[in-house]
């Protein structure tokens, strides 16, 4: 069976290498010189920067790492040590990642130590899962008066988890089921042990076993007929398949699909989904400024990042460090100047906060403001039975993959 896949993409990259490992011929197309959409690799002067914060939720259970063995290429993972809050009293304190550390944080009162453990356990049993899709988080916490560091946690927790800051739009019951998954996995988000890149070099080489992968390709549209996807257009070449997988953004999926043939109620769906928006630095440093192996926050502004390189060493160079920090923001934030430019100058005192001397030691940097950070922001009116699924209707052989269909999950992992 010939598959084309639009969009190399890493949901593209880990479908395609499953379906080449089965015996598809697979043709992937990528408008782009490189692999990796929105998760794609910056090298230079021996750093190799991640676009962004890029942790595997759930690490060895993940769908990525369940993909990487069927393929033969089985990755290893770094859990995260410690990780780190500035509160609102400016003071560091313990983000605690597991029970443990609620007793050892000074997040929370006594009092509050007890009832998060209360409250995780609930979790942990699965009976949040149901019934609270349509109740946002701030109106869960208000019916059950949650204040305090309990308060400030699950904030923090919607900011990270749900890439999602904004607690009058998170969904509960999303986020208390990715929190279950935690619990019954035992693993939380974690560090592939050597990076991406070999996993896009196992990716790629997997799926060019036997068929391609064409770089700084465009496909222009599907090709329709007879009720079923056929092929795609590049420019004037014609490329016939017996299956088409669109990973794009599904906002964009009217890009490379004739609006007309699909009913108005579905072409609103996907072009109004709201995506995750933010800004992140990628800053390279000349040397070591800390030693944090785990995420740190800052919750006014609420934001988050890791020194990368210092659960993969070979990510920078000998002595070097870097850091990434990213503040999730709403998309008019990003869309307005003024604005983009306000958020970018919080997250600078957000990072210099925990490293007040780092300008001395920044070699270069990258900042970017992105209107689309995750296919998907996870709200209310976004929960999963309100985005569409992976089969497009209307036609046969025609899929969507990505990070903002129908699928557990909040960020990347909804399309894994």
């Amino acid at each position: 069976m010939r598959t084309i896949i639009v969009g190399a993409g890493i949901n593209g990259l880990l479908l395609g290498a499953l379906l080449a490992h089965e015996g598809d011929e697979v043709v992937v197309f990528e408008k782009n010189h490189f692999p990796g959409g929105r998760a794609f690799l910056y090298e230079r002067d021996g750093y190799v920067m991640d676009y962004g914060v890029h942790l595997t939720r759930f690490g060895p259970e993940s769908s990525l790492a369940r993909i990487m063995k069927s393929i033969g290429r089985e990755v290893a993972f770094r859990k995260m040590g410690p990780s780190y809050v500035i509160d609102e009293n400016g003071k560091r304190v313990l983000f605690p990642t597991s029970p443990g550390g609620i007793f050892k944080s000074r997040l929370f009162t006594a009092m509050e130590k007890l009832r998060l453990m209360r409250l995780l356990v609930t979790i942990k049993k699965g009976r949040l899962n149901d019934g609270l899709m349509d109740v946002s988080l701030r109106d869960w916490m208000n019916l059950n008066r949650v204040t305090g560091g309990i308060r400030r946690y699950l904030e923090l927790l919607s900011a990270s988890v749900m890439v999602c800051p904004f607690i009058e739009m998170t969904s509960a019951g999303e986020l208390f089921r990715n929190l279950h998954r935690v619990f019954t996995t035992g693993h939380s988000a974690e560090y592939l042990a050597e990076g991406w890149k070999p996993v896009y070099n196992a990716l790629t080489r997997e799926i060019e076993r036997s068929g391609e992968i064409h770089y700084g390709t465009r496909v222009d549209t599907v090709i329709l007929t007879k009720g079923r996807a056929a092929g795609v257009k590049t420019g004037r070449k014609k490329h016939v398949a017996d299956r088409i997988v669109i990973n794009l953004p599904v906002q964009e999926l009217f890009t490379v699909l004739p609006e007309k043939s699909f009913e108005k109620g579905y072409v609103k769906m996907c072009r109004d989904l709201v995506p995750t928006s933010g800004i992140f630095f990628d800053i390279a440093l000349d040397s070591r400024i800390a030693d944090y192996e785990g995420l740190i926050y800052t919750y006014r502004p609420m934001t988050y990042g890791m020194l990368t390189s210092n659960l993969v060493p070979g990510l920078a160079p000998e002595n070097g460090q870097i850091l990434t920090m990213f503040y999730p923001t709403t998309l008019d934030d990003v869309r307005d100047s003024a604005m983009r430019a306000m958020r970018k100058d919080e997250l600078w005192i957000a990072i210099r906060n925990y490293f007040p001397d780092i300008d001395r030691h920044i070699l270069w940097k990258r900042e970017t403001s992105l209107k689309m950070v995750d296919g998907v922001q996870v709200n209310t009116y976004q929960t999963e039975d309100r985005r569409p699924g992976s089969a497009v209707p209307g036609f046969n052989d025609l899929y969507l993959v990505g990070d903002s269909i129908a699928a557990p999950g909040a960020g990347g992992d909804v399309g894994n």
